[in-house]
């Protein structure tokens, strides 16, 4: 037994009373701390309203009550669910967040005396409130420490892809109460829903978030966090994602996920239900949303390192290597292609009167040049100075012969040594197809395109 239901017992006893109940406030309600009593038709789980109640107006004008004959009707009371017979009341307010009541089935039971010994066990009361609210604040900072040290191991585990984001999304929605929290991603400038736990996820993800409209894109637009409290009007405005959507949100935090000074996505947390997001929580949850920024960050660095290993650094062309495999399967499988070179043939001389720098944007232009011409599908490689190599899938010879005329032409009227120099560049350009010539190997189709053997 508590010390709370302790007190009530000793009130009970010294009073005779009926009923001895302890009530907090709780927003427009109270509900019940501790209690003792002889009636079967008290619910110590039931909420009385402030509004139309005797124990709502002590409370409300912060005024202890006695009426030592009751003669009002019983539902003022707000706490029994049938009558009971009740002659006598007294109540006591706590500094406006709680009340003492008691009732008794005598009259003329509590008076003036009465109710100054009852204004000291409310004094006790209180100190012993606020000695349980330190406790359960110490206790629940203690909580907030393991579960912060567990979902920093949580992290551990997600970057060694041990466990998934889901898994650290469960954690941080029962840290915050939330019924649902989701990731989304920023891609083109727009918000796109990228992870949804608590929720069926098939109405949701990978679709666009309304720009400028949805809760979830303010604070990826913003860049900052967005705290809304429990019914927000806000949040009555403006749909979370998209008009239209089926889930209505009575609660919402938010915060960006940011690296560097670029915002990349978003992640929210959200209450569907008379459950209200803990506030104790919010500290966490954004640290949470820093080790989500630095997980995602990694991983997009990582992803486009692999793919930066493809291509050639000067130009943005593939790798030389990935070239030949690709030329490689296309012999394979037999398909139609055509390779095509392009060569700048004095690039030393360049490189010797004007610079690397000055070359390295001669050799930029040109392979701007080509990919201008062969379009998106087609494939570009720079095997080392000005030497280019195109590769044409499902081209014949003649569509080749046309394209190779269409770049020396490009090329010649458009590469100059800079404006200052006046000298137009020279460039050699061959071409092979297969199996228009006969080729049989990788190789002899590189030497063929490459000028090294004619055509026969």
């Amino acid at each position: 037994m508590s010390m709370l239901d302790n007190l009530s017992q000793l009130i009970f006893n010294i009073y005779e009373a009926f009923t001895v109940a302890f009530f907090l406030r709780n927003d427009d309600f109270l509900r019940c701390l501790s209690s003792v009593t002889f009636a079967k038709s008290f619910d110590r789980n039931r909420t009385i309203p402030i509004e139309g109640t005797l124990p709502g107006w002590i409370i409300k004008h912060n005024e202890p009550l006695v009426i030592p004959n009751f003669d009002k009707d019983e539902n003022t009371l707000g706490y029994y669910s049938t009558q009971e017979g009740i002659k006598s009341f007294m109540g006591y307010p706590m500094e406006d967040k709680g009340v003492i009541v008691i009732d008794s089935k005598k009259k003329w039971v509590f008076t003036d005396k009465e109710k100054k010994i009852l204004g000291n066990f409310a004094s006790v009361i209180q100190q012993e409130l606020k000695r349980e609210r330190l406790y359960q604040e110490m206790e629940e900072r203690v909580e907030e420490l393991f579960t912060e040290r567990r979902i920093l191991s949580r992290f551990h585990e997600l970057n060694s892809l041990k466990i998934s984001v889901q898994e650290i999304l469960k954690e941080a929605s029962g840290l915050s109460d939330a019924d649902f929290c989701f990731i989304g991603m920023e891609m083109a400038g727009r918000l796109y829903i990228y992870e949804v736990s608590g929720i069926p996820d098939s109405e949701f993800k990978m679709r666009e978030c309304s720009p400028a409209n949805s809760i979830a894109s303010i604070v990826m637009e913003g860049g900052r966090e967005l705290l809304l409290p429990y019914n927000s009007g806000y949040l009555k405005e403006k749909p979370l994602f998209f008009p239209g959507e089926a889930i209505t949100a009575k609660q919402f935090f938010g915060f960006p996920l940011i690296t560097g000074e670029m915002v990349v996505g978003t992640i929210g947390f959200v209450s569907l239900s008379e459950r209200r997001l803990k506030e104790t929580s919010i500290s966490l949850l954004r640290d949470i949303s820093t080790f989500l920024s630095l997980y995602y960050t990694y991983h997009w660095m990582k992803e486009n390192v692999e793919k930066l290993k493809d291509f050639e650094p000067v130009t943005g062309s593939i790798q030389f290597s990935t070239f030949l495999n690709i030329i490689e399967k296309a012999f394979r499988k037999e398909e139609e292609f055509s390779v095509i070179s392009v060569k700048l043939s004095n690039i030393d001389l360049y490189n010797r009167k004007w610079g690397y720098e000055f070359t390295n944007n001669v050799i930029k232009k040109v392979f701007q040049i080509i990919r201008y011409c062969v379009g998106e599908n087609a494939l570009i490689t720079r095997k080392g100075g000005g030497h280019f190599y195109v590769y044409l899938k499902g081209s014949g010879e003649q569509e080749a012969k046309n394209m190779l005329k269409i770049l020396n032409y490009t090329i010649l009227k458009s590469i100059f040594h800079g404006e200052d120099h006046g000298e137009k560049v020279a460039i050699e350009s061959h071409l092979a197809s297969f199996p228009d010539d006969g080729i049989s190997n990788i190789w002899d189709m590189l030497d063929r395109a490459g000028g090294k053997t004619k055509l026969l």
